[in-house]
């Protein structure tokens, strides 16, 4: 049965094209991601660029072309940029698989007008994917993914490829790899005090330090090593071949435990107290750190606030410095970041929110930070999509700032939760058909007289002046937050972009990690349970 099942949704309609791009399952079928798919994307693609060329202030018809090590990846990128170059638009790929954040460089570094990603992120091995990115270097978000979706839409299957144009397909020469690991080796290298600075009773210079990466046998490995022994950091390897079933991990997600079963390993046979992994395009990175006899795992919303905290005493904070991050983050770092005075921003979900908020930024405002719940963080000026090799390097250098202390990154968090209070969050993942989350988003919004609950937003109209979006925001007091303030509670509810999934996201924020434990899983089966999920 479960055969019949597949083989119908196989062709239950077309792989769309949204906000994300296109993600799905490979295989034969109109709703699977397959050569085919990849052309009728593309066709579309290269019929938006060639309309858009004629209008005043559009980029140039260039496409710049990065892929992964899943299956697949490098002959759908070049069947990409054929069928591009049939058009008469200039392609520049690179010769192997290289983080989807160097892409972005790479399309402001070459002053292109356009970029194209084969990569599924951190989905399970059977998916693949083809995100967009304009001529900042940003994924596109909705208006230019309308446009693109609309030109799509007009195509069928086995399009035909044009004829009588041709354009060149180069690859990107090393020069601008090496410009983009440059900046980032510069910006992490170079902060505006030292660390003798920091701390007036500890002025030795950082120790060695041990500690383990995980290129999860993806496009990391092409990368992030080379920026830490730049640095001087020399991690213990593991996972680092190319692999298109990445070991056979089941997902290749650094947010879940089952990811660092090797690093584990070898992080007890070298005495490592730091683990951290990147994703199959490198663009999220996991932590976990040692604490007591075992190692944790630390979220993104604990990563992200850690690392504001350690940008701002080794970084200047000037007037106009702007923290990003989305609706679905927890309170810590925002915490933390308005204590450094420095302004916090919050955008729908989606890091391309992000890398467009930081493009039109006002003169007098400028980025210093921006992260995601979901492990995607990004610093300085090169990239504008998240950035793990730059992460990677932050976090590296952060963790042996504090070792050099005697402490962990677990320990400075237990330092931010009693200063602050202390924050906990949990998200979980309804596996949902996609033509099924409406009825239960709108079933949500039918019972929105919940128990504690102070105020709602819903995002469906857009709010607080962000666009619309299928996202509905809960508040809590005190009786479930454990006198953090009226509001000291929240829950939200989305559709994933990406994947079949409904996620709810809950967090709190309490005067002890106990209360907030348990408040947390008091606030998350309330939920759990209105939702019926």
């Amino acid at each position: 049965m479960k055969d019949i099942f597949e083989t119908e949704d196989a062709s239950a309609g077309n792989l769309s094209f949204g906000t994300g791009g296109i993600r799905g399952i490979m295989g034969p079928g109109t709703n699977r991601f397959n050569r085919h798919t990849v052309e009728r994307a593309t066709h579309g693609l290269a019929r938006t660029i060639l309309a858009s060329a004629s209008l005043p202030g559009e980029p140039s018809q260039t496409v710049g072309i990065a892929y992964d090590t899943r299956d697949n990846s490098k002959e759908f990128a070049h069947i990409t940029g054929e069928l591009l170059a049939a058009y008469g638009i200039d392609v520049y790929i690179f010769d192997k698989p290289m983080p989807t954040p160097a892409l972005s460089f790479a399309i402001q570094y070459l002053k292109l007008g356009w970029g194209i990603c084969i990569t599924a992120s951190h989905n399970p091995q059977e998916y693949n994917g083809y995100k967009v990115y304009d001529h900042y270097g940003v994924q596109v978000t909705d208006k230019l993914a309308e446009r693109i979706t609309g030109e799509i839409d007009r195509i069928g299957f086995f399009e035909p490829t044009p004829a009588g144009k041709t354009a060149s397909v180069k690859m990107i020469e090393n020069k601008v790899v090496e410009a983009y690991f440059k900046q980032i080796i510069d910006y992490v290298s170079a902060p505006d005090i030292s660390y003798s600075d920091i701390s007036d009773s500890d002025t030795s210079e950082l120790r060695p330090f041990t500690f383990v990466y995980s290129a999860l046998h993806g496009a990391g490995a092409n990368a992030v090593p080379l920026v830490l022994e730049k640095l001087g950091y020399k991690p213990v390897y593991v996972e680092q071949e190319p692999d298109g079933s990445f070991g056979g991990i089941k997902t290749p997600n650094p947010e879940e435990p089952v990811v660092y079963e090797k690093a584990l390993k070898a992080a007890e046979t070298a005495g490592a107290k730091l683990l951290i992994a990147t994703d199959p395009d490198c663009d999220r990175v996991g932590v976990m750190v040692k604490s007591g006899d075992g190692f944790v795992l630390l979220s993104g919303n604990q990563i992200g606030a850690l690392l504001i905290d350690y940008l701002a005493q080794v970084k200047t904070v000037s007037k106009g410095d702007v923290v990003i991050s989305t609706i679905v983050s927890g309170k810590l770092g925002e915490m933390v970041a308005e204590d450094h005075g420095l302004e916090f921003i919050r955008l729908l979900t989606g890091f391309k929110y992000i890398g467009e908020h930081i493009v039109r930024l006002e003169e007098n405002k400028r980025f210093f930070f921006g992260y995601e719940e979901s492990c995607g963080y990004l610093a300085g000026n090169g990239a504008k999509d998240k950035d793990a090799v730059i992460a990677s390097a932050l976090i590296v250098k952060m963790a042996a700032y504090y070792d050099s202390k005697g402490m962990t990154l677990a320990d400075r968090l237990t330092e931010l939760g009693e200063k602050y209070g202390y924050c906990a969050e949990f998200l979980y993942s309804a596996n949902i058909p996609q033509h099924k989350q409406k009825i239960v988003m709108g079933k949500l919004r039918n019972k929105i007289s919940v128990e504690n609950m102070v105020k709602s937003e819903d995002y469906l109209q857009g709010m607080n002046g962000l666009p619309p979006a299928d996202v509905f925001k809960m508040y809590f007091d005190d009786r479930v937050g454990d006198g953090g303030g009226t509001g000291s509670a929240w829950a939200a509810v989305r559709p994933s972009g990406t994947e079949p999934k409904l996620k709810l996201y809950t967090g709190v924020h309490a005067k002890t990690s106990q209360a907030a434990a348990v408040a947390l899983e008091t606030l998350k089966n309330k939920l759990i349970s209105l939702l019926e999920i």
